[in-house]
């Protein structure tokens, strides 16, 4: 989050069970981070599944990555 702040576009990665954590967190330093919301859990995947999970959340950070330049 503190990166964010200072203007340098980085993402968090954080699984649907944390988000009301971290949404807490950024109120409290006033900042709107950029989220991208993984389905819970990410540990104990078997390695298919932990795959499919990357391919949906990379598609999702491309997409933030280039509305961050202008691009879309």
């Amino acid at each position: 989050m503190e990166l964010e702040r200072r203007g340098v576009v980085a993402p968090l990665v954080v699984t649907e069970t944390f988000l009301p954590l971290v949404q807490a967190q950024a109120r409290a330093r006033r900042v709107q981070p950029r989220l991208l919301v993984v389905p819970h859990p990410v540990g104990g995947l078997n390695e298919a599944e932990l795959a499919g999970r990357i391919e949906g959340a990379a598609a999702e950070l491309l997409r933030m990555a280039d509305e961050a330049r202008g691009l879309s």
